[in-house]
């Protein structure tokens, strides 16, 4: 039986759904989802399966079975193997985010039965590697960039970490590991090899996609002259800028840190602006995934409208 307070809690997960589908974003996000989906089942059927190669995750987990037995299809063990994981792992997500996973389930197991007899040619297996690689990883990045999902491994992961302590990472890392080492024992080095290449390919290109190219740099700055860094950075740079109050270890002062966030190509002229004002200032530059925000990407831009009204006191995740 459920509680009461997770009855009121799927209440207000479900006013949150039905308000976003009626937005143009949500619709996106499926269609995101199914294009990518049909990426990665062309990946699988046009690459790894001629060349019995191994994916990632949870649809690694189901080529296991499926070299192991040749039945079920494909797309079949991955809806099965599913299950579980979802009535284990749905309370650990909104209903929305759950609603759009389980869609992205079946259009991927759909897609993987439809492109049974899709084949991609490639001369060897470490061109087809790289070829999956790009084509799979692009394709979930594009749809995990929009909010989509596919199920599997990330609600597995969240569910042990939240019940058993065990990091994320850990628990993807035992699940590819156990794909890799049915690859060496089913097949040979080789495969597991070329399955490894897949696989980081995927990765690099998934993070590349869902993340961006990004061009910003986060910049850190120690210095003396913090009021007049910041005027020179908002009148040459055009760029806002925020104090963070330290305190210095050997000398015990308190100091103002200046922090914005700029452009790659603005960064020589930063440069400039701080060998002028204090040749002897620290500064530290860091690389940003992704910036919204004025004189960024606005959240318009990024496909919100008018953000749900979670009404105080309402139980939430």
């Amino acid at each position: 039986m459920l509680d009461k307070r997770i009855l009121v809690q799927l209440r207000w997960e479900f006013r949150e759904l039905v308000q976003a589908m009626g937005t143009l974003r949500f619709y996106g996000t499926l269609l995101a989802t199914t294009l990518g989906c049909v990426a990665g089942s062309v990946a699988i059927n046009g690459v790894l399966i001629p060349r019995n190669l191994f994916s990632p995750g949870t649809s690694g987990n189901s080529l296991l079975i499926f070299y192991l037995t040749g039945w079920p299809p494909l797309g079949v063990i991955y809806l099965a193997l599913n299950v579980p994981i979802f009535v284990l792992g749905w309370r650990e997500y909104a209903l929305k985010y759950v609603a759009i996973s389980m869609y992205g389930v079946v259009a991927f197991s759909v897609a993987l039965i439809l492109t049974e007899n899709v084949t991609i040619p490639a001369p060897d297996p470490l061109m087809g590697a790289l070829i999956g690689g790009v084509l799979m990883g692009a394709g979930t990045g594009f749809y995990l960039r929009l909010g989509g999902s596919a199920g599997g491994l990330d609600i597995l992961a969240t569910y042990v970490r939240k019940k058993l302590a065990i990091p994320m990472g850990s628990t993807v890392n035992a699940v590819n590991a156990i794909n890799l080492i049915g690859a060496l024992l089913i097949f040979d080095l080789s495969t597991a090899f070329y399955s490894a290449v897949f696989m980081w390919v995927n990765s690099w290109t998934l993070d590349k996609v869902q993340t961006g190219f990004s061009q910003h740099r986060a910049v850190f700055i120690i210095t003396q002259r913090h009021e007049a860094v910041a005027q020179q950075i908002r009148a040459r740079l055009d760029r806002g800028v925020t104090y963070f109050t330290a305190t210095g270890s050997y000398s015990g002062q308190p100091l103002q840190v200046v922090y914005s966030v700029i452009n790659m190509y603005e960064l020589g002229r930063l440069k400039d602006i701080m060998f002028e004002l204090d040749p002897s200032a620290y500064v530290m530059v860091t690389n940003t995934t992704e910036v919204i925000g004025r004189h960024f990407h606005t959240w318009e831009q990024e496909g919100y409208r008018t953000p749900f009204d979670w009404p105080a006191g309402a139980p939430r995740n």
